[in-house]
């Protein structure tokens, strides 16, 4: 692929096209550090869920254990 890339830019001769082919890869730079950076933010956003979900179990535990004291016989 990289051999295929290089060769494709040694025959561009155009220096319009050069420069078409810069801001191309520029983008695709930029396009590349968003996608990263969604990529940390979906997992960013998992990792909470999953501690938002032990969080929500563990407050159910103990609203279960505080009903069964409260509902005891005295």
């Amino acid at each position: 692929m990289q051999k295929q890339t290089n060769e494709t830019l040694q025959s561009i001769n155009h220096l319009d096209s050069l420069r078409a082919v810069k801001v191309a890869i520029d983008m695709n730079k930029a396009q590349d550090k968003t996608i990263d950076m969604l990529v940390n933010l979906v997992a960013s956003m998992d990792k909470n869920m999953k501690l938002l979900a032990v969080k929500v179990l563990e407050l159910e535990k103990k609203t279960e254990g505080l009903e069964a004291y409260a509902n005891r016989e005295v």
